[in-house]
């Protein structure tokens, strides 16, 4: 099952649901990162492991930022990305590898991605290397106190890989502080579904 899809696809009804909550969320998402990390004009930001981008679409759209780009390994969610938004910057792309020089992006961020990776320390890893000195990283993941804290009990079923690991807020501050991060802001989600930290390189 893919995550970004829901099972169904883009022409099923249960996509349709699950599409319309994710688009509540993104909404949500990009007015804080806007609010709390973009503070001036001409901001290039990077979505590592967008699905398809809504979010990116909505960054894109703002005037704070000239480069709303997004990647993901899944180019069947980029094209449909693209479809709803011909002018969305899509790089199909693993985030374990990004394909960008040092330091390109003044934010990279992600939500419901790194619960899904073995190791998500490496795609962190990368995002801190595509990120400016001074840039900030976001990173939210399903939150072990929320709504999803059962996913332990049946993380090998279907349902419990489509949902990842679920995250104590302790293990996602090391994860950023593991690559010289200091986290700024926290953040609790979609009715404590998903947990998020903002962070800045050296900054507490």
């Amino acid at each position: 099952m893919k995550s970004w899809s829901f099972g169904g696809g883009p022409k099923s009804l249960s996509y349709g649901l699950f599409d319309a909550l994710r688009i509540l969320v993104n909404r949500s998402l990009v007015r804080y990162l806007l609010r709390q990390a973009i503070h001036q004009c001409g901001k290039r930001v990077l979505e590592a492991g967008a699905g398809p981008a809504y979010a990116s679409s909505l960054l894109g759209s703002s005037g704070k930022v000239s480069l709303a780009a997004a990647v993901d390994l899944d180019l069947d969610a980029l094209r449909h990305g693209k479809v709803r938004d011909p002018r969305l910057a899509a790089v199909v792309a693993d985030i374990r590898r990004l394909p960008f020089q040092d330091g390109s992006f003044d934010m990279v961020w992600n939500s419901s991605t790194v619960e899904h990776l073995d190791h998500p320390a490496g795609a962190v890893s990368e995002m801190q290397r595509v990120a400016s000195k001074d840039g900030y990283v976001f990173v939210g993941v399903p939150y072990r106190h929320g709504p999803l804290g059962f996913q332990p009990w049946i993380a090998e079923s279907p349902a419990g890989i489509w949902i990842g690991t679920v995250f104590e807020a302790g293990q996602l501050r090391a994860l950023l502080e593991c690559e010289g991060y200091k986290v700024v802001k926290t953040r609790k989600y979609f009715f404590h579904f998903f947990i998020g930290m903002l962070a800045r390189r050296g900054r507490g």
